[in-house]
């Protein structure tokens, strides 16, 4: 008689191994659903650091604004022949002394900016009018300061503002942009000719305003001074 082999029991193994799938499944829609979680927040989180950037940008254009009306009146209060002298002096100085240094373009270009700004400035002195000369004197002086910042263009380096906003204007059709940064959204395209109002600087981006309170930041070799006004 011959024996019949033994039958193998599969049932157990067909019970336990959609057991076991189904706890794999479980275990990697965890590991996703956790890398999500992580991704959300990650950019809740930036969202969050930009918010507050934007904001603390427009908190600081928005003083600025104010600031200029405030800084003409300071100065036709107290400019005074003497003290106008004092301030184009310090700043022709501090200028001659930077300019012995200088190799960067970008920093040339600024000081050009301010040397303009001194001529206009001597130019109001020697017409009497003090006020104007020591707001053009401060704001050559503005310039003189941010080449003086060593530290200006390193990553993370905050918004520095100006004490005496500048006038200025777009020398060529110019991008402005929401944040400092050429890979950066862009706000609006400023025809050449545009006037603004520079406020701050990151760098050598300029956080300026125009007349019609569009806000953003222009690369300084993009815009020049306006010297050629009264204020």
């Amino acid at each position: 008689m011959i024996n019949e082999p033994a039958k193998i029991e599969f049932s157990h193994y067909e019970e336990q191994m959609p057991v076991r799938v189904h706890q794999q499944e479980l275990e990697s829609m965890k590991i996703k659903i956790e890398y999500l979680e992580k991704q959300l927040a990650d950019k809740d989180a930036q969202i969050k650091r930009i918010s507050t950037r934007e904001l603390d940008q427009a908190q600081v254009v928005k003083a600025s604004s104010k600031e200029i009306a405030r800084t003409q009146v300071r100065l036709y209060r107290l400019a005074t022949k003497p003290s106008t002298a004092s301030l184009i002096s310090e700043a022709e100085v501090a200028m001659e002394y930077l300019k012995m240094q200088l190799t960067a373009q970008a920093d040339i270009e600024l000081l050009r900016e301010a040397e303009l700004l001194l001529d206009a400035a001597a130019v109001k002195f020697a017409e009497g009018d003090y006020a104007n000369a020591t707001y053009y004197a401060s704001q050559a002086l503005e310039f003189i300061n941010m080449v003086s910042d060593k530290e200006r263009e390193l990553p993370n380096r905050p918004t520095v503002r100006f004490n005496t906003p500048i006038i200025m204007q777009t020398t060529i059709d110019a991008n402005l942009r929401r944040e400092p940064g050429r890979n950066t959204f862009v706000v609006s395209v400023l025809n050449a000719g545009t006037v603004l109002t520079a406020n701050a600087y990151q760098g050598n981006w300029l956080m300026v305003q125009t007349d019609a309170n569009l806000q953003g930041w222009v690369f300084n070799s993009l815009i020049s001074v306006v010297a050629n006004e009264s204020h």
